[in-house]
């Protein structure tokens, strides 16, 4: 096994390819992300976000209708709310007269309009807004189920706006930078870019498709054992280049992607080990030469991670809004809500979800890959 995984890192150092993709481009566009939102925060002149607020329950949206109210109050308002009915919101979200639609009820959701471009940051920083709420409602109802000798202290901090603001805070870091889910997003992308190592590993373990595999198909090397030897060496080679970015993009760059660093880190190397497998898998499928399929690397990943808010911030928002299962299937959607959930959320519980459903992916790519390449039989070699 030794052997397999030094061999694995020799080969992968002289992959000159390899190297500028996971590594030397997420850093360049990393430091082009960071000039380009550097000039737009300095210029911008945080002016209130319009937003239609549409109450659809009397008791949690007069709620919600005081927060926002003391919101948009003052110098420094973050919100410039409308209150209103459905229609009258849709008209003014058509015209661009608001930046999206608040629904407050028992769960407070955001409508936004995908004709709204120059709108991005403003319809992520609603987004935000709209999460942090919903999680901080629910932690209130929760102290009222579980400690009703509190109600009369939580409901005069519900009643009392300007307390609410000053001493609940909404978010792990209400300070959070706006920007910091395009880096999230590069990281998901150079995680996925690993995918073209597991192509290697699938290819160079198919006698039709490589010298190297019509020599491995001989050897006296059990299979699976060598497969699974070379996924990991694999794996931790391009983690190692992964890393090194992760590390240029938080204290280079200072960008906030290290919250809570052993798990952001424990990140990195599952959204390597999912790429390595998700190479892996498309290697393993067709008969295609070895770039054809590195091609189709690109072809897959770049949509993911368009998908996923790496070009347009919003999308995943309007994803979820339409068809919200797209979020739930897309490993660099999943890879950049990890990141998103350690930094903005105190319980682990997001975060778990995701590391499960990465882990699932690996499972499942490797199996597939694995039956994939066993079924294979040669005439000759």
């Amino acid at each position: 096994m030794g052997n397999i995984i030094i061999t694995t890192w020799k080969r992968l150092l002289r992959n000159k390819s390899n190297t500028f993709w996971i590594l030397c481009f997420p850093i360049i566009l990393g430091t082009l992300f960071n000039v380009a939102f550097s000039n737009m925060a300095a210029s911008e002149n945080m002016e209130a976000i319009p937003v239609a607020v549409v109450c659809e329950d009397d008791t949690y949206g007069e709620t919600f209708k005081q927060s926002a109210e003391a919101l948009s109050e003052g110098d420094d308002a973050m919100l410039k709310a409308t209150f209103c009915d459905e229609k009258k919101a849709m008209e003014l979200l058509k015209e661009k007269e608001v930046t999206g639609i608040i629904y407050s009820g028992k769960t407070v959701t955001l409508s936004i309009s995908a004709n709204m471009s120059n709108e991005s940051i403003n319809q992520s920083i609603l987004q935000a807004f709209v999460n942090e709420y919903n999680m901080v409602q629910d932690t209130l109802t929760g102290i009222i189920a579980n400690h009703p000798e509190k109600i009369e202290a939580v409901l005069k901090e519900l009643d009392s706006v300007s307390d609410f603001n000053d001493e609940v805070s909404i978010s792990r870091k209400p300070d959070a930078d706006p920007f910091s889910q395009y880096f999230y997003n590069l990281l998901a992308m150079a995680c996925l870019y690993t995918s073209m190592g597991g192509v290697l590993v699938a290819t160079e373990n198919q006698g039709n498709l490589s010298q190297l595999g019509m020599r491995k198909c001989l050897s006296p090397t059990h299979k699976l054992k060598s497969i699974v030897g070379e996924l990991f060496a694999t794996a931790t080679y391009e983690f190692v280049l992964n890393f090194i970015g992760f590390v240029y993009v938080a204290y280079v760059l200072k960008v906030d992607v290290a919250s809570r660093l052993p798990l952001a880190i424990f990140t990195t190397f599952m959204g390597c080990l999912t790429g390595v497998a998700l190479g892996f898998f498309i290697g393993c499928f067709g008969q295609k030469s070895q770039d054809f399929k590195q091609g189709m690397v690109f072809a897959i990943t770049m949509p993911l991670c368009f998908l996923s808010g790496l070009m347009m911030g919003t999308m995943k928002i309007i994803i979820q809004n339409h068809c919200p299962v797209l979020n739930k299937i897309n490993p660099a959607t999943i890879i950049t809500d990890s990141f998103y959930s350690l930094a903005m959320y105190e319980s682990y519980d997001r975060f778990i979800v995701d590391i499960l459903s990465l882990f699932s992916f690996v499972i499942l790519f490797i199996m597939a890959g694995f039956l994939m390449t066993r079924r294979k039989k040669y005439a000759s070699l």
